[in-house]
């Protein structure tokens, strides 16, 4: 049996982790790739100081399916310092038949000589060096350095990783900017749903919205999260003002219809809508929430109205796009995205109006007054624009 060894903080995993460990299996025939996340690294803290079990968790929702592909928690059961030579030697104990592989990439090829004990590391482990796009490092000459060194069996395999930080990931997660495409959709949901990732004082908002919440309502509030980080950057508005209205946008989902009427104050009669303006009131008495662009823009989420901002836009957009829907049609939305949010918007609310009145309901005049807004402002554009 041939079991390759992938270890890491993974703080958090990406696509590029995926893709070494994909590359390592296939170009080396292994039977095997295990994807052993680190409890308490040597050579460095776990930033942010994210737990050990998140990580683990998120490893494994990224490998899920991966053919040959596994995480383990070992290094967090076994506790203390995780040096790669005590997993070999676990592992070496545990399959005496297996031929052991490490798989680094070309940017940790170079400092194998600052492992712990690396003579008995490569001992134990043959390596299977990765490449990174991007990264021109002396592959050839480093692997033949090793081998003069310490005897080690070294493999620069062909195909390349994608060069991705997880520093940098971290860093847009806490400015509440995207980070689509850089991990598995599964796994950025699954991030945002944890929360681990963003500040303090978010966080707090969020497991508060956790505990109101049904589960599929915050998986979708998550979801609008993601989405608003991505047209926060398009449509350049605050992004960390988006991700909290993105949070609290349905806070007032988890009340009765009732209450919902009353805190809304909309004498309409029209309930869809009742949680939008409720969820406003909701979210300055029971959040904190204070500022008006933000308590604005969750009124506005479902209607629209007269005077909309490019955040009301976004907002309104995130709930409608986010990447957990299903309705038939919203590919459409998705697909029509632009910088322009004044057509995008125009084109959007047009047909959601015409969408109800085929139902045959009744629409919120808000929206009526958000249609009429969007036609004047395109009127007043001049031709050149």
């Amino acid at each position: 049996m041939r079991i390759g060894l992938l270890g890491g903080t993974f703080n958090p995993i990406h696509r590029a982790h995926v893709q070494m460990a994909e590359i390592a299996r296939d170009e080396a025939a292994l039977d095997r790739v295990i994807l052993m996340v680190a409890a308490d690294p040597p050579h460095k803290s776990v930033d942010e100081g994210v737990p050990a079990s998140e990580r683990f968790r998120l490893v494994e929702i990224a490998v899920c399916g991966k053919e040959r592909i596994e995480a383990s928690d070992q290094e967090i059961v076994r506790g203390g310092k995780s040096y790669s030579l005590l997993t070999l030697q676990e592992l070496s104990a545990q399959y005496p038949d297996a031929e052991l592989s490490i798989i680094i990439g070309s940017d940790t090829l170079a400092d194998l000589p600052n492992w712990y004990h690396p003579d008995e590391v490569l001992k134990i482990a043959s390596v299977l060096c990765v490449p990174r796009v991007g990264i021109e490092e002396n592959d050839t000459a480093t692997a033949q350095m090793l081998r003069e060194r310490y005897g080690a069996r070294v493999r620069i395999l062909s195909a390349k990783a994608e060069m991705i930080s997880s520093t940098g990931i971290r860093s847009r997660l806490l400015a509440g900017l995207p980070v689509e495409g850089l991990m598995p959709d599964a796994v950025e949901q699954a991030l945002y749903e944890g929360g681990a990732y963003f500040p303090e004082s978010f966080r707090l908002l969020q497991d508060k919205s956790r505990a109101e919440l049904s589960p599929k309502r915050f998986t979708h509030v998550c979801g609008t999260m993601r989405a608003a980080a991505k047209l926060a950057e398009l449509w350049k508005q605050d992004p960390q003002k988006a991700r909290i209205a993105a949070l609290l946008h349905d806070c007032a989902k988890c009340l009765d219809l009732r209450r919902q009427e009353v805190l809304s104050g909309d004498e309409m009669g029209i309930t869809p809508v009742y949680h939008a303006f409720a969820g406003a009131v909701l979210a300055k008495m029971e959040y904190g929430i204070t500022d008006e662009t933000i308590l604005r823009a969750i009124r506005l989420h479902t209607t629209g109205d007269w005077g909309m901002t490019d955040f009301d836009a976004l907002i309104y957009t995130a709930d409608l796009i986010e990447p957990t829907r299903v309705f038939f049609g919203v590919e459409e939305y998705r697909n029509r995205l632009s910088e322009d949010i004044d057509v995008y918007m125009n084109y959007t609310l047009k047909r959601i109006a015409a969408l109800i009145e085929r139902k045959g309901k009744v629409a919120h005049p808000a929206s009526a007054r958000a249609v009429r807004w969007y036609e004047e402002k395109l009127r007043r554009r001049s031709p050149a624009e």
